[in-house]
């Protein structure tokens, strides 16, 4: 877990992930609940899960199919780890790489909140950003689990982006 936060937050890819996804956010944020007086966040969440959906298989490539092209898999997997352990923190790994941004848009619904929103309101908007994080987390761990069957960062990527793509536009 260690490990892979550090590979995220010594390179830029964690802090270009969070300013993308933030940035996109905020715009939408301002003109869809901003601008037009809306207290419910859900037009922002459905907005952007097409833009989660371009961004998270680009994050998760590289976390099996990495190891195994720079043959480091074969490290980890004789050291004294369990290959559940192994998996899991990178999973968590990512799903905390993928919590800060939801804790920032946590404070959009509390802005919303002071602006005049009722408590039923603010309750309904936290429980969407909970089931937005947690879609976000399986998200993760079907990117993680195709990156594990490829050495090939792009296959990985691209094999992510249409699994998630196709779970999206089923009915």
């Amino acid at each position: 877990l260690k490990r892979e936060l550090d590979s995220y937050y010594y390179s830029a890819i964690g802090y270009v992930f969070m300013g993308c996804f933030l940035l996109i956010a905020g715009i939408f944020f301002t003109f869809g609940n901003i601008m037009s007086a809306s207290s419910s966040v859900g037009t922002l969440f459905s907005n952007i899960t097409f833009i989660f959906i371009l961004i998270v298989p680009i994050l998760t490539m590289k976390l099996m199919s990495d190891e195994r092209k720079s043959k480091t898999d074969q490290l980890l997997l004789t050291s004294p780890l369990s290959l559940w352990s192994i998996v899991l923190g990178k999973f968590f790994a990512m799903a905390a790489v993928f919590a800060l941004p939801c804790a920032v848009d946590a404070v959009m619904i509390f802005i919303l909140w002071a602006l005049g929103g009722t408590v039923s309101v603010l309750l309904a908007n936290l429980a969407g950003l909970l089931c937005y994080f947690l879609l976000g987390c399986a998200a993760i761990a079907l990117c993680e689990f195709l990156s594990g069957l490829t050495e090939n960062q792009i296959i990985a990527a691209v094999a992510g982006f249409s699994a998630l793509l196709l779970a999206y536009l089923m009915p």
